[in-house]
């Protein structure tokens, strides 16, 4: 597959898996505070889940585990990254029918797809296009459905930061641009989609280079200042379903949303 996205993952997949484990850093912390979240807020959702950039599989693996799911569809761009989620899942779930596909999301839709949840978690910042992504993955969705979408808030000044000072240099080191989006650049987008905001979360102090400076000092920041990220931080996750699932009646021309808080 000729593509940068997959080709910059390819290389990834030990050093992803890592992020998972028990290290004091920002990043560790981070992307195990990302699993936390979306097990909560798939904690009402059952049956037939699709992660479209499953990584590594661990996320796709705590909510199977949950027992809740009859039946997952496990994608991602990455050969290699597959690869390790299929012997990460296949070992630990036995309960459920498993299919691993090796596809970019924008081209994945089974004829017959209706998916209870659908995650798309560390994906938009490799290949932007949310106003296409999101009517894509609603049109998979089950009636009842939930997707649950993860990104990176240019509404947090650490994350301007960052993309002021690495976009040339990680344009050069991926062969392709980051995407950043803003808390109206989702809700915009949730809108013109005909989904709503259900729930969304935040976490990431989003301290900028944080982990390179001192990772150690990162990650007790991280774990001290849960509450405050919970309210401001870097990184949101987002429960969408479809309008027309709402039980009330909605302005159309508006995305709802409501914070919980995560303490």
């Amino acid at each position: 597959m000729n593509d940068p996205v997959a080709a910059y993952f390819e290389k990834l997949p030990q050093i992803h898996k890592r992020q998972f484990e028990q290290k004091a850093s920002g990043a560790s912390f981070n992307f195990r505070k990302r699993l936390t979240l979306t097990c909560e807020l798939a904690g009402a959702s059952a049956g037939r889940l699709l992660d479209c950039a499953a990584g590594t599989g661990e996320i796709t693996c705590a909510l199977l585990k949950s027992g809740r799911f009859s039946h997952a569809t496990i994608v991602d761009i990455s050969a290699a990254m597959l690869q390790r989620a299929k012997e990460l899942v296949s070992s630990q779930i036995t309960n459920t029918e498993l299919e691993f596909v090796h596809s970019d999301v924008f081209n994945f839709k089974p004829p017959d797809s209706a998916f209870d949840l659908i995650l798309c978690l560390g994906l938009i910042a490799h290949v932007g296009r949310l106003h296409i992504l999101l009517p894509h993955l609603k049109s998979m969705l089950a009636p009842g459905g939930r997707i649950i979408l993860q990104t990176t808030l240019t509404d947090h000044v650490g994350t301007r930061i960052v993309r002021a000072l690495t976009a040339r240099r990680e344009l050069a080191r991926r062969g392709y641009r980051i995407s950043w989006f803003s808390q109206r650049n989702v809700a915009d987008a949730c809108n013109d989609a005909g989904l709503r905001i259900v729930e969304m979360r935040r976490h990431s102090l989003g301290i900028p280079f944080g982990d390179r400076l001192w990772p150690w000092a990162n990650f007790q920041l991280e774990t001290r200042l849960q509450k405050w990220a919970s309210r401001h931080g870097a990184d949101a996750i987002y429960l969408f379903a479809a309008n027309h699932d709402r039980p009330e009646m909605q302005d159309p021309g508006t995305c709802h949303h409501r914070v919980k808080e995560s303490i």
